[in-house]
Order: C-alpha cells, then sequence, then structure tokens
C-alpha cells in the first residue's frame, strides 16, 4: 500500500475522473470520503495491484 498526502484531495480526485483513468487502465477508484481520523481521502488499485490512499489531513 502506498500512501500519498496531498493539499487537495477532492482536486485529485476530480482530475483523475476527468481523465478517465479507472476506464482507461481498468483500474478501481474509490469515491471521495472523510474520514473519521480527520483525513479527506480515496482509495485507487493500480494495475500492478497496488493500493493508492491519496489523502488530505482536515
Amino acid at each position: 500500500m502506498m500512501h500519498l498526502l496531498v493539499e487537495d484531495a477532492a482536486a485529485w480526485h476530480a482530475e483523475l475522473k476527468r481523465l478517465g483513468i479507472a476506464e482507461t487502465y481498468r483500474i478501481e477508484m474509490g469515491e471521495l470520503k472523510q474520514q473519521p481520523w480527520r483525513m479527506l481521502d480515496f482509495t485507487l488499485t493500480d494495475p500492478s495491484g497496488v493500493l493508492w490512499r491519496i489523502a488530505q489531513n482536515l
């Protein structure tokens, strides 16, 4: 698992959706969620099977 901390997780999520990353590379991309541990995040699984959590601190 990889964890990428960014300043704007919503912008990352929107841009990846706009680019059609999930459809292009046949990967899974989760929805944006506010977590109880004060992070806004989403996950994606890359073509090699690595789970990425892309998040920002709230």
